[in-house]
């Protein structure tokens, strides 16, 4: 990058957030501090009206904007791919406001970088889990979740769990959303657990912002509670033998249960799994009959054994 192109994005970087460090720059643009503060002063005589200083970071003084910025074809094609995604991931009231953005973006593209994306935007295609493809992304609420994220509101939320089949109401403090098992999950503090929770945002079945702030800085770390919960931390360790004419159906279910590695072991594809529930794996385990056995731990194939037992008693009848 030349240091022209490098001082607009200096400049488009610095309208980007309210405050901008130096050690944020140093990272982007992988230069010393000394060559970014000489850019940074650059603008400054160039006219730019940047405030701050090289300790506390420098912010753009309210009230200044930059023509209307230009994409070139690699950033609008990124753009495109990430509207490809957000199709068949997000709930509809999302994917409405990404496609009038994207359509802001290909208006100011150049005619022929308009063709480029034409054509790439026909050869492209993100498919869905089957669940979602047969019944359409879920309203998940993500734009009110989004607002009271961003605006730090309490929201109140009905619940509905599917574990314990029952709907709740919920005062819930939001601390952030993270995606996985093709679901949207808002991580926050439950008022009437008082504890930290993981809510599908596809079971809140209403959801409304209390004009209620709160500090997060005060609860524990979203993001840590996420990795905690997909990295098993509580989680208990099963191994498990699939025919491996059969483990190529299983897809990603095996992320649903925990999935950590799997080795080919001749005819048999050896699977690991972290789980907080035995009986959960054991019950899923079971849909493939005698194509799968588990290997350990002893608990988990008493487990089997014994819901297989009960399985034989239920349809005995058919058998006589």
């Amino acid at each position: 990058m030349n240091r022209i192109d490098r001082l607009n994005a200096i400049v488009v970087h610095l309208q980007s957030k309210p405050k901008v460090t130096l050690d944020e720059l140093e990272e982007r643009f992988e230069l010393s501090r000394r060559t970014l503060f000489r850019d940074v002063r650059s603008l400054i005589e160039a006219g730019i009206p940047i405030g701050g200083d090289a300790g506390e970071g420098y912010f753009i003084v309210d009230g200044y904007h930059l023509p209307p910025v230009v994409f070139n074809k690699e950033e609008a094609a990124a753009i495109l791919m990430a509207g490809k995604f957000i199709e068949q991931n997000a709930d509809q009231s999302t994917a409405d406001v990404f496609n009038e953005a994207l359509i802001k973006v290909k208006a100011v593209l150049r005619y022929a970088d308009k063709d480029f994306l034409e054509q790439l935007d026909q050869k492209v295609i993100v498919r869905s889990s089957p669940s979602i493809a047969k019944e359409g992304f879920p309203d998940s609420n993500l734009n009110t979740v989004q607002t009271a994220l961003a605006t730090q509101r309490v929201l109140k939320i009905a619940y509905h769990s599917n574990y314990k089949d029952e709907a709740t109401r919920r005062e819930v403090l939001p601390l952030g959303l993270v995606y996985y098992s093709s679901r949207w999950h808002l991580i926050g503090h439950c008022r009437l657990r008082n504890d930290m929770r993981d809510f599908r945002t596809d079971r809140i079945t209403q959801v409304e912002i209390v004009n209620e702030t709160f500090d997060p800085s005060g609860y524990p770390d979203y993001a840590d509670f996420a990795s905690g919960m997909l990295d098993g931390s509580d989680a208990k360790e099963a191994t498990v033998h699939f025919l491996k004419g059969v483990a190529r159906f299983v897809g990603d279910q095996k992320y649903l249960h925990g999935y950590i590695e799997e080795r080919k072991l001749g005819d048999i594809v050896e699977m690991k799994f972290a789980t907080p529930s035995y009986e959960f794996l054991a019950r899923w385990l079971m849909s493939y009959g005698d194509f799968v056995t588990v290997e350990s731990p002893s608990e988990l194939q008493g487990m089997v054994a014994t819901f297989s037992k009960e399985l034989f008693e239920h349809h005995r009848q058919y058998f006589e």
